[in-house]
């Protein structure tokens, strides 16, 4: 089934914090990754992917948070919804195939 996939890149500090917002705006499965720092500079869009300063600054690992909506209009609502309330962190949406349990 094609879903949308959301990722949002945090600091380690910053996971707990961001995956309750996330969840308060009706997310109900998070999937935290942690990436090597060399990893996520090397892939990541500097003035994009760089959004909390020590990311940059600290050089230390980063977490993926991955989560996922439904290809439907109420999935594409719920994807903004949380844009929307987390203001300048970017979900990194894209759609892929993904098996449900739906």
């Amino acid at each position: 089934m094609l879903q949308l996939h959301a990722t949002i890149k945090a600091p380690q500090a910053r996971v707990r914090e961001l995956s309750e917002k996330v969840e308060a705006l009706g997310v109900e499965e998070i999937i935290p990754r942690t990436v090597p720092y060399a990893q996520f500079a090397a892939e990541s869009r500097m003035n994009y992917d760089f959004v909390f300063r020590e990311m940059l600054t600290d050089g230390l690992d980063v977490v993926y948070l991955d989560f996922w909506f439904a290809d439907s209009p109420e999935g594409r609502q719920a994807a903004y919804k949380v844009e929307f309330n987390l203001p300048q962190i970017p979900l990194n949406l894209r759609y892929e195939e993904r098996e449900t349990d739906q």
